[in-house]
């Protein structure tokens, strides 16, 4: 993973960006106080955020927890997941074969968890 270039982020960021697509599941609650899910993908992740493009976006200011799950190394690598909450600060349009959407998620830190069961 390579942290994203450019000064003027550098400048304005609290926390290094990673380029990373990988898979994630997020839930949070409507309205109505319902629990809704959805997955996507990473497209840039830092220990205390992440941007995700997904076809059903939560909104602006939901309060959402995220499993971004990672690949395993190697055939005998354990299940990894990164766990973690936040705010959505920013939902966008996003054209991608996959992904209607895109949000960016402000949050506390990620916490790593190893050999955990994917389901």
């Amino acid at each position: 993973m390579q942290p994203t270039t450019g000064r003027t982020n550098r400048e304005r960021r609290k926390h290094n960006r990673y380029r990373l697509e990988v898979p994630v599941i997020f839930s949070w609650r409507d309205a109505q106080r319902e629990r809704r899910e959805g997955v996507g993908l990473t497209r840039v992740l830092s220990t205390h955020g992440a941007l995700v493009l997904t076809a059903t976006p939560p909104p602006v200011n939901a309060s959402i927890a995220l499993k971004v799950l990672i690949p395993r190394v190697g055939a005998a690598g354990p299940h990894m997941s990164l766990l973690g909450e936040g705010t959505v600060v920013r939902v966008d349009a996003f054209s991608h074969p996959d992904a209607s959407a895109s949000f960016a998620v402000a949050g506390r830190s990620f916490v790593l968890n190893r050999g955990e069961d994917r389901r």
